[in-house]
This record gives structure tokens, sequence and C-alpha cells, in this order.
């Protein structure tokens, strides 16, 4: 019998940390989580505090253990450049990344430190910490751009946003009307695709994202410190389009609208954004409605598709058109100095490197 997804002991586990790590021992293993990765809370004989995160297999995004690496080679660059950031640590015998071997096969670990506090969705920050909060994501792009390392990370370009997510629900139209709505929704993801296309060749709007800053993926301590996680879908991307998850329209409550003020205004004290990338977050947050879906869906064999209906597909494209709609001004032709191709320089060898709840991915 194949197995498609185990879930590991915590005992073996462990056993796993001591051997592997330089930690007092024994220590306690308990599952925190199961999303798209198993992830773990690992308690040592003195009461400190780790996280382990057992990688799961087969995930699009991930093409080769350089991709994981790429990630940890970034947690370390931005923690030495004193962002508010998870570290990963060094195994006692090798380097960052381990591998263990499991019923379906061999899959990759790392042990990270523990982000104290509680996460964003449980709590009510004001306006200057909603902008603090938003300067912080620009601090982060900006000491990405100084990040080096010989390892490759994929792009989320228009196939992972767009063409990937929509065919991956093709199976899934179960009537005429949810077939007329992937219809619709594939004549909107080409312009989509069109606008994003134009948003690349902005100087300085592609490079190193975080690509998935929900609130759940940032924590805030007593002190007000705050510290992001879960950088398991970073890549190369739009710089904007970290930010779309906090995206409102006109038509939202006001205290949303609020808080998404406050997050771009922070934002731009570090970084200031173009006409065009301010214009982009329509199309970006259009754009993040059908990544993800399709990020689910890519889970479907391991946490199961009953919720794949013909309704989530009519709703996806209510936020799309709703997104599309926005009377935000739209792109428009700018200086040279906006027209002229990105640079992204990581090492890389990948062909493209030039050019409220948690979601429990850990």
């Amino acid at each position: 019998m194949r197995v498609t997804h185990s879930l590991l002991h915590a005992e073996d586990l462990a056993q796993l940390v001591e051997r592997e790590y330089a930690i007092a021992a024994p220590v306690r293993v308990n599952l925190l989580n199961r999303g798209f990765n198993d992830t773990y809370l690992v308690t040592d004989a003195d009461g400190g505090r780790r996280v382990l995160r057992i990688y799961n297999r087969e995930k699009y995004w991930i093409r080769s253990e350089s991709d994981l690496r790429f990630e940890l080679d970034l947690l370390e660059h931005l923690a030495a450049a004193g962002l508010g950031v998870i570290r990963p640590y060094q195994r006692t015998l090798g380097d960052r990344l381990g591998r263990l071997t499991a019923p379906e096969g061999e899959r990759c670990f790392a042990l990270f430190t523990h982000a104290p506090g509680r996460p964003l969705y449980e709590e009510t920050l004001t306006p200057e910490q909603w902008r603090e909060y938003g300067s912080g994501i620009a601090r982060m792009h900006l000491a990405m751009d100084t990040f080096r390392t010989s390892h490759d990370r994929y792009h989320l370009d228009e196939h992972i946003l767009i063409e990937r997510p929509l065919a991956s629900l093709a199976p899934y139209a179960g009537s005429d009307r949810a077939t007329a709505d992937l219809a619709e929704l594939g004549r909107l993801g080409e312009r989509l695709t069109d606008q994003i296309q134009r948003l690349r060749t902005i100087g300085g709007a592609y490079g190193i994202i975080h690509a998935d800053l929900h609130r759940g993926n940032t924590t805030i301590d007593g002190d007000g410190r705050l510290i992001t996680l879960d950088f398991d879908h970073c890549g190369f991307g739009l710089r904007a389009y970290d930010l779309t998850v906090y995206y409102r329209g006109p038509d939202s409550p006001e205290e949303e609208r609020e808080r998404w003020a406050a997050v771009v205004a922070g934002y731009q004290q570090a970084r200031p954004l173009s006409r065009n990338e301010v214009a982009s977050f329509p199309v970006l947050a259009a754009c993040r409605a059908i990544w993800d879906i399709g990020d689910w869906v890519s889970a479907a064999a391991r946490n199961g598709d009953a919720w794949v209906t013909d309704a989530v597909i009519s709703k996806l494209l209510a936020d799309v058109r709703k997104a599309e709609a926005d009377p935000t001004p739209r792109l428009v032709a700018e200086a040279t100095s906006e027209q002229d191709p990105p640079h992204v320089d990581s090492g890389s060898n990948d062909p493209h490197a030039a050019d409220e709840q948690p979601r429990n991915q850990s």
C-alpha cells in the first residue's frame, strides 16, 4: 500500500532533535499543526522553545533541496540585517537542512527559533502599529535586495498566480454554470496576465518576497515586537503583492480600510511605491484570490477536496470581478526609469532571475 503523507511519531521526532541539535535533553515534541508542512513545538529540558518543521513532499513550488536552502539562507540574511524573523538552527553534524526517511519517502526538516507572542489576527493593533508593520515589510524588501545565494527559488509569475490555479479547478466544474464561471475567470486571467507582465518591467518592483503575509504569519509580543514567520512560500515576485493580503476596496468596512491605509503609509515611509505599483493593488488582489484557491487545491491529496464546489468557483469569480471593478486608477505609462527591466541577482541559475485566520502552512 502506497503512502501519500504520513504523520511522524512525536517521540521519534524528539529523539531526532536530540541527535541532530545541541540543545538540552530530554526534549518534548508536540504537534502544532498540519498544513503545507507538519509543524511541531519542541520544548527542551530547560523550558526553551523551538519549532520543528517537517517539509511535505511534492509541493508545486519546491523543485529540489536548493529551494529549501534558499529559504534558510534568506532567513539567516534577514536576521543578520536586524529584521524580526524566525531563524534556522545549525545541525550538530551538518548544515541547517536535514533529511529523514518516512513511509512515503525522504522528507526534509529544519529547526527554527520560536516566535514569541500572539498572531496578529488575535490582537487589536493601533494605526501606529499597523504603520510600523508596513514599514517592516518595506525594510524586509530592502534587505532582500542585498541577499546573495547560490541556490534557486521559484517565481510567482502568471503561471503560478493564474494559469496553474485555474487549470486545477477545471475538474471540479460540476455544472454548466461552473463551466461558464471558469471560462470567464480564464478571460479575466488573460487581462491580469497582461497587467502583471507590465508591472514586472518597473524598476525595483520585482524581487524576493515573502508571498504569504497573512496575519497568522506575524506575531507580536508584549513589548510590541513583531516577528515574521513561515517563509515557506517565499520566492521572486512583485513587491506590492506582499501587501495585497491587507488590501481593502472602497466598499469595505471603515476599520479595514483604515488598517490598509496605515500599512501602505508605513511601507511608503521606508520604500516609496511608484504610481503603477499603487495602481496594481486591485490587480494583485485578484491574482492572490486565484492563487489562494489553487494553493489549497494543490494539497487535496493530503487534505481532501470536498470543499471545492461550484459555489467556491462562483465566489472566486465574484471576488475577481470585485477587484477588477475597483475605481483605483489603472496602470499608466510612467517615466523611463520605471520601465527598465528589473535586475534580480541571487546567484540563481533560474532563467527568470533577471526578469484572516492562519492558513496553517508552516
